[in-house]
């Protein structure tokens, strides 16, 4: 079962901070066609996000938990 999560202003500072991560990480990379891809997806993703209202219902991953 999905589960959502408002879009609030904090929510949305989590989800751009991951996106700096994502970012960093892939400038340390040379630069390649498939880097470049990655950081034109993050950019997309993030001006996506920023779009939304604030109180939009997001999706988030299901957690699988495991059982050892």
């Amino acid at each position: 079962m999905t589960e959502y999560k408002p879009l609030t202003p904090n929510f949305r500072q989590e989800i751009n901070a991951g996106f700096d991560e994502c970012m960093s990480e892939l400038r340390e990379c040379k630069p390649n066609p498939l880097v470049n891809a990655q950081i034109a997806a993050v950019e997309t993703y993030r001006r996506i996000i920023n779009g939304l209202p604030d109180g939009y219902p997001m999706p988030l991953a299901e957690r699988k938990e495991k059982h050892i």
